[in-house]
């Protein structure tokens, strides 16, 4: 089946054209990168990459996904991979995601490995643990790693799933509109490397994630 990768990007010079040569190697159809008005060069890279990019409505990841699905037609008897553009995430671990989709699952996580260098990993680590855990109470389904970028779904599950987030709250959604639409969800191991780049989510952003997640259990 057709294979389509949404890459969101910001700033990503050092890393996108890597990424995306990665993943048509890898064996992905079409790339999309997502740009959020990237002050750099990571534009030129992608396109020239071999990427297709589309400019991003709004600031923010959850507005980049917006911006996909409102610009992409969603073709169902297509598998879409989502993953960062900033190298953390191996484009060769495609095909991870998109056997499990073969086997019927409707969405795929993927469980990073864990990465501790320093503190400031290790609060990231830790914090995404405790959301993780969250979501796992809130919705009664287990999910390691909640937060991870890297994300699999068939195209008839992607347009189940009403995406409202702007910002790193959005694979809190995404896991949310999961659970609440019945949908088949696989979480599996893969890699997951140091990022090239300053990286962008902040302590304040988790209880933007935890917030959301309350509010997807409660109120919409």
């Amino acid at each position: 089946m057709k294979t389509i990768a949404i890459v969101p990007a910001l700033n990503e010079a050092r890393s996108i054209a890597g990424v995306v040569r990665g993943l048509k190697k890898a064996g992905a159809d079409r790339i999309v990168v997502i740009d959020g008005h990237s002050k750099d060069k990571t534009v030129e890279k992608a396109r020239k990459a071999g990427a297709v990019v589309v400019m991003q409505e709004g600031k923010g990841k959850g507005m980049a996904f917006q911006t996909f699905l409102r610009k992409e037609k969603i073709d169902g008897n297509a598998f879409y991979v989502m993953l960062d553009g900033d190298a953390s995430y191996l484009p060769e671990e495609l095909g991870l995601i998109t056997s499990e989709l073969r086997e019927g699952n409707d969405v795929v996580l993927g469980t990073r490995a864990v990465l501790v260098h320093n503190f400031k990993s290790f609060a990231h680590w830790l914090g995404a643990k405790g959301i993780s855990l969250v979501a796992t109470i809130l919705f009664f389904k287990r999910v390691p790693d909640v937060c991870t970028g890297y994300w699999g779904f068939t195209g008839n599950a992607l347009k189940k799933l009403r995406v409202t987030a702007k910002r790193f709250d959005l694979e809190a959604n995404l896991f949310a509109q999961s659970c609440k639409n019945g949908l088949r969800i696989k979480s599996i191991p893969i890699s997951y490397k140091k990022r090239l780049g300053e990286a962008k989510l902040h302590v304040p952003d988790a209880f933007d994630i935890i917030l959301h997640l309350f509010k997807q259990r409660f109120i919409y």
